[in-house]
């Protein structure tokens, strides 16, 4: 998925992963770079589709276990319940 879209990629991960699970955003970054591909570059492109999502209320974040509100710092991604 090296030219594909952040938003449809973090979808697919958080349904492929489950109601209670989360995903880390550089597994979303790292589908997105391909083999060999440069994550760390699509990070800022996965940080402000997960930003349209938590304001969509599509996914939610956390950290630890603990909710978060908005992405500050390092986070998880998921469903909402």
């Amino acid at each position: 998925m090296p030219d594909g879209d952040a938003e449809d990629a973090i979808r697919e991960f958080t349904a492929r992963r489950g109601a209670g699970k989360t995903v880390c955003p550089s597994e979303i970054a790292r589908e997105l770079a391909g083999d060999g591909g440069d994550w760390r570059a699509r990070m800022a492109e996965v940080h402000h589709a997960v930003d349209a999502l938590v304001a969509e209320r599509a996914v939610v974040l956390s950290w630890k276990g603990a909710r978060l509100v908005r992405r500050d710092g390092p986070y998880r991604i998921g469903l909402p319940r």
